[in-house]
């Protein structure tokens, strides 16, 4: 699991993904990502909102998605991830209860 903590600024996160600082500042301003700010204001990267940054890149440089794509693609991602989990528990649940009927 990826860590949620933000730890990274602007200028380490492109150098970690080898992107320009102005493309990040442009994911975030098309609401691709969204880092937290310190009170200073400074934008502050988790590892998932590193992790995320490469997906964008994976998809833009290796795929040749546009952005608005991109952003269709995660969006999907999440749905899914979202409904694999509600899957789940519901496959918990009806385990649970065929234990408890026999």
């Amino acid at each position: 699991m990826t860590e949620l903590t933000p730890k990274y600024t602007i200028s380490v996160v492109a150098q970690m993904v080898g992107l320009h600082e102005q493309s990040l500042r442009m994911y975030e301003r098309k609401g691709l990502i969204q880092p937290q700010r310190s009170d200073g204001n400074i934008r502050l990267f988790s590892d998932a909102d590193v992790e995320r940054v490469r997906s964008i890149k994976r998809l833009v440089d290796d795929l040749g998605v546009n952005l608005a794509g991109a952003e269709v693609i995660l969006h999907m991602r999440e749905q899914m991830d979202l409904m694999r989990q509600e899957l789940e528990q519901l496959q918990r649940l009806g385990r649970q209860l065929l234990k408890e009927d026999s």
